[in-house]
């Protein structure tokens, strides 16, 4: 039961990567702009959970 917890995470960064793959394959001008918002938006939410802690 400990692997448990880290689930969603993980099924929610593939589906991110898996999103990113397909991205590049219809248009690959577009991926770095949206991989630069999601550092920040990861970043972000990092931040978040620091200063609750």
């Amino acid at each position: 039961m400990t692997g448990r917890p880290m689930l969603l995470p993980a099924f929610f960064a593939l589906a991110a990567l898996a999103a990113l793959l397909g991205l590049a394959l219809v248009d690959v001008r577009t991926v770095p702009p949206i991989t630069g918002t999601c550092a920040l938006i990861l970043t972000l939410a990092a931040l978040g959970v620091a200063i609750l802690r």
